[in-house]
């Protein structure tokens, strides 16, 4: 069975990219009770601290990737820096509180990093603005971090795209989890679950959080001799949380889980974010069939749906306003460019009312719990 990629193809996920990485970093409030640290890495014309942004393809995707419990945003360079060279912008943070067993925190924290990158991308200071595709915005997530991408998924309509690596699922906590597969029952955005056949930790989750999307496309890959931990950094490998058990023996090395989850995860975003239709074949096509006959994969589902999602309607913000306000007012329509940003600039407003809110009611719950104690 012949692979679906050809010599000399540019997207080719199964090779490293062409792209360089640059990266900045700084303090990122999510309207919680503080400051967490947040890190953006994207293309550029050199690979360093504030480097250039390459802007050979004028603007990229966005990928925000929520991280395990335990861990921050610095445990996921083997992923990060794959997708960066692929031409993908990728948010990485470290949680409110790196210790958190809810999903919920990790959801709300994507919706606020979604929120910052278009900040970003309207700032005419910040030398990555211009550089955003506001259209195309994907939630990655490992372990716990993986539950609160899918809830992100089910929340946030901007997001076109949704991974989860070894989804995790409590079953300690059952009414936790209870609500949250109800809102994971409205997911309608592409979805891949990267799982390890090893798993001990979230054994049968991945499918489980399958099995919940309602509808659209989705796929569930799971690679032989894989486990929980290997989804993590060489250093997490002696992670152990109380109350759960200690993850299954690896048949395979760090390396290789990643180099293969590297795979498909760049794959699915090629197809899902860019529209790259041949990417979808390693996914769930012959590639990926290929793969379970020869023993790289050890299980492989999937399901049709569109791929990618079709655009919406209008851009967002108010730059995006302010361009679809241009063919008006050059029509003279100037009633009408002018309630177009008139529009644009009240929901900007309210966008920030609500955040405003959400914060002071994020503040009230800590104080309340603070005072239970």
């Amino acid at each position: 069975m012949a692979s679906s990629f050809v010599p000399g193809d540019p997207v080719r996920p199964d090779l490293p990219g062409p792209f360089h990485i640059g990266t900045i970093e700084f303090p990122f409030w999510t309207g919680g009770p503080g400051f967490t640290l947040a890190k953006i890495s994207y293309p550029a014309e050199y690979d360093g601290w504030m480097a250039p942004a390459d802007t050979s393809e004028g603007s990229y995707p966005s990928v925000v990737v929520a991280p395990a419990t335990w861990t921050g945003s610095n445990m996921y360079d083997w992923f990060t820096d794959y997708v960066v060279r692929h031409g993908y912008i990728v948010f990485r943070y470290f949680p409110e509180n790196i210790l958190a067993l809810d999903p919920h925190i990790h959801a709300d924290t994507i919706g606020d990093a979604i929120d910052k990158l278009i900040d970003i991308d309207d700032d005419r200071f910040n030398p990555l603005r211009g550089l955003i595709r506001r259209d195309a915005f994907a939630a990655v997530g490992v372990s716990l971090g993986g539950a609160g991408a899918l809830l992100a998924a089910a929340r946030d309509k901007r997001v076109r795209a949704v991974l989860g690596f070894a989804p995790g699922r409590n079953v300690k906590q059952a009414e936790l989890y209870a609500g949250i597969d109800v809102e994971i029952r409205t997911v309608a955005t592409p979805t891949l679950i990267v799982s390890g056949q090893n798993d001990r930790i979230s054994p049968g989750s991945g499918v489980h959080y399958l099995d919940l999307v309602p509808r659209g496309y989705k796929a569930y890959v799971e690679i032989s001799g894989g486990n929980h931990v290997q989804f993590l950094d060489p250093s997490d490998v002696d992670i152990h949380l109380p109350g759960l058990p200690r993850d299954g023996e690896p048949g395979i090395t760090f390396a290789e889980q990643h180099a293969i989850t590297n795979v498909y995860a760049t794959a699915f975003l090629h197809a899902a974010l860019k529209g790259y239709g041949h990417c979808e074949a390693h996914v769930s096509g012959a590639d990926a069939l290929l793969a379970l006959a020869s023993g790289v994969l050890s299980d492989l589902r999937s399901e049709a749906g569109p791929l990618p999602l079709p655009l919406p309607a209008a851009p967002a913000g108010v730059r995006g306003a302010a361009a679809a306000a241009v063919p008006a007012a050059v029509s003279g329509d100037i009633v009408g460019a002018a309630g177009t940003m008139a529009s644009a600039l009240a929901l900007r407003v309210n966008g920030l009312v609500r955040d405003l809110a959400r914060g002071v009611e994020r503040v009230t719950t800590e104080v309340e719990k603070r005072i239970a104690r």
